[in-house]
């Protein structure tokens, strides 16, 4: 997990903070989670609805206590603010639950990427379905208007180079991607722009990566 700030990216880049250790099991509990079976968790405080306050981003993957391997793991991802002592869930995901199981290392990202001084989230986490494909999934999740919405979600990373019963020939590829924040931000947040590195085609190894830059729409300019 990478805490982007505005040192190490632009002026715009929003601040966020580690929750203090002591407040960690409440927001486990909030998140209807048992702290005793958190395998890992990321949690921050950085200003993500409109207004002064900051509030809390959470991704905890843990243990359901259920003994399948399909939904032996949950992963969960919420935003949630303070109202007096306790702490109210204004978004949340089940990501075990939308994909129907099979999930494994659940992180996030906060960064400004529209210069308002309020962070979108990036989540990734495993796809663990097939044993043969290796996959991370990855989503940006914006503030549009009231309401947060998934911009982008794919791959992350991708490896179907060993599932030469599963996947056809021209699918067998590998690959990995990384957000480029700096070229996002540019653009005010209205296109992703991310970098992807392919090793592999069809099943066969390139004699060098083949890096491609990718966009992808995320939000329309102001004014439009």
């Amino acid at each position: 997990m990478r805490i982007l700030t505005a040192v190490a990216l632009l002026a715009t880049t929003a601040a966020v903070f580690p929750v203090r250790a002591d407040s960690q099991s409440d927001t486990y509990r909030a998140m209807g989670v048992r702290p005793e079976g958190v395998m890992q968790g990321t949690i921050l405080q950085a200003r993500i609805l409109p207004g002064s306050d900051k509030q809390t981003v959470a991704m905890v993957t843990y243990m359901t206590g259920k003994k399948e391997e399909a939904d032996a793991i949950g992963i969960k991802l919420a935003v949630l603010k303070k109202e007096g002592d306790k702490l109210r869930s204004v978004y949340e995901r089940d990501f075990a639950a939308e994909n129907k199981g099979y999930v494994g290392r659940g992180e996030i990202e906060l960064v400004d990427l529209d210069g308002d001084s309020r962070s979108e989230i990036v989540a990734t986490w495993d796809n663990v379905r097939s044993k043969v494909i290796d996959e991370r999934r990855g989503e940006v999740i914006l503030m549009n208007g009231d309401a947060f919405t998934v911009a982008w979600a794919g791959a992350m990373s991708y490896d179907a180079t060993k599932a030469a019963r599963e996947v056809p020939a021209e699918r067998r590829d590998r690959y990995t991607r990384k957000i480029d924040f700096r070229g996002t931000m540019r653009t005010r947040g209205v296109t992703l722009f991310m970098t992807k590195s392919v090793t592999h085609v069809a099943g066969e190894r390139l004699a060098e990566p083949r890096n491609v830059q990718e966009t992808f729409p995320l939000r329309k300019p102001a004014g439009d």
